[in-house]
Formats: structure tokens, sequence, C-alpha cells
């Protein structure tokens, strides 16, 4: 009776020290301190959050109007860069220019008697030649006021360094991202970041394969690049563009009052 009395005392003792750091021989029990949470658990590594991206509203200051000779310039690179893309696209080098699409002309008709002058700058106007660039256009109830998009997603590569096995990027296009209020007057659009004429657009065929309809727009940006795009629909988000930042250019657009929609029906 006795043993088994010691062997009940062992067992409550040990019972006990659970949870508690136990200090003893045997199964004599001498002391118990509490167990930190470091003691009981391994320690988790912190996961660092991924910061949350701000879209750039660039509004001020608007870019200068283009002078004659600028404008006859823009205009040559405008007939270059579309002799270049019919080229590339006709030996499958390059993705073929987009349909003007009869959803695009609809949505301008509808906005025209509210944007006189800038309907025609309306859509979403790209360029998917090496590295994808793109602009949207968005009407605003403000006439002669346009809300634009600029986007061109990051080119890079990442290097491994075998001696280090640190990864290196290695950027090769950096990315383009502007949120501006564009001008339009007297056929000139103009904001702190692109600004064109409508002399510098044209419209075309393209007919290679089954012939269609397409529009082509050289812009010039505060870097003083030109770059030749074609309008495919009426303004939309780029497919590349991070879906966390749409929340943001809804409400840059309503700030702005531009819309991505159709005027109300009484101003049609």
């Amino acid at each position: 009776m006795r043993r088994n009395s010691r062997q009940n005392m062992c067992r409550t003792s040990i019972r006990l020290g659970v949870g508690l750091g136990c200090l003893g021989l045997g199964a004599q029990v001498l002391a118990c301190v509490p167990l930190s949470p470091a003691d009981s658990s391994p320690t988790a590594t912190p996961v660092p959050e991924t910061p949350i991206r701000t879209l750039p509203v660039v509004l001020e200051p608007l870019l200068p109007p283009l002078t004659e000779a600028e404008g006859q310039a823009l205009a040559a690179e405008m007939l270059t860069g579309i002799d270049t893309w019919f080229g590339l696209a006709g030996v499958d080098k390059v993705p073929a220019p987009p349909r003007y699409s009869d959803a695009l002309q609809d949505y301008r008709e509808a906005w025209s008697a509210i944007q006189a002058d800038g309907a025609n700058f309306l859509g979403y106007w790209h360029n998917d030649e090496g590295y994808p660039y793109s602009l949207s256009v968005f009407p605003s109830l403000t006439p002669g006021q346009v809300c634009i998009l600029e986007f061109k997603p990051e080119w890079s590569l990442d290097i491994l360094n075998e001696e280090t096995g640190e990864t290196v990027k290695d950027m090769i296009s950096e990315e383009i991202l502007s949120f501006s209020v564009a001008t339009v007057e007297q056929g000139m659009l103009r904001s702190s970041q692109v600004r064109s004429q409508g002399s510098a657009m044209v419209y075309s065929r393209y007919t290679v394969g089954e012939a269609y309809s397409v529009v082509f727009w050289a812009v010039e940006d505060e870097r003083q690049t030109v770059r030749v795009v074609s309008a495919s629909s009426p303004p939309t988000l780029p497919p590349d563009l991070s879906q966390e930042l749409g929340p943001q250019i809804e409400q840059a657009l309503a700030d702005h009052g531009c819309t991505a929609g159709l005027p109300p029906e009484g101003d049609r």
C-alpha cells in the first residue's frame, strides 16, 4: 500500500508540473516556476506586410502647348510609328494593332455633346510592341477636360548571385504609372504627364488577313518620349495593372469629375 501511495504522489507531482518548469530529482519535485511563452512554444518569425501601393495623382504643372514645329514633328513620328507597327505585325514580330470597335465609336458619339473637342481622344489606347504601354482617357462632365491614366508595367529580371546566394533585380524598363487631368482646347490635349493634338491622330485600316479599321495617336510624355498608340475600346483599366489600385482610380475619377460610364440621358 505504501508503494502505491508513493507512485500516486509521483503521478500527481508530474501532472502538476505540466505547463510549469519543475526542478527536482527523479520523482521528487522540489520547485516549480511558470514557463514563459518563449519556453513553451517556438518563436514565430513575423511576416513583413506588403506596403499598399499609392496611385500617383499629378495635376500640375501642365505641359506647355506644342509649337507648330513640334506638332509637325509629332505627326511625322506618328506616321513612322504606324509604318513600323504595320511592318512588324505583318511578319508576326509584334501583335497587330487593335480593332477600332463600334463600342468606342458609340461611346464617343454619346459624349460628343459635352466633349465637343475631347470626344476623339476618349478610349483605351495601347501599344503592345516590346514594352506594353497604355493611356486610358476618361471623359469629364466639365467640357474641355478629361482624366488620363498612364501605365507601363515594370520589366525586370531577377539575377542570382551564385557566390552569395542573393537575388538582385536587373531593371530593364521601369514602371510608368500616373493619373492626371488634361485640358482639351483648340484640338490640343495637355496634362502634367502627356501632351498631343488632333493632327497627331489618324484613322486607317489594317489589311493583313481580315481587314479592319484602326485609329492611331502619337503622344509625348513629360520626358519628351513619343509613343504611338491605338484605340480599341471605351476607357478601362489595363489588364496588367494591380487590382489594389482599382478603388483609388475610381476615387480619383470621382474627385476630378470624370467617369468611365456614359453621360446622363439629358446630356446626350
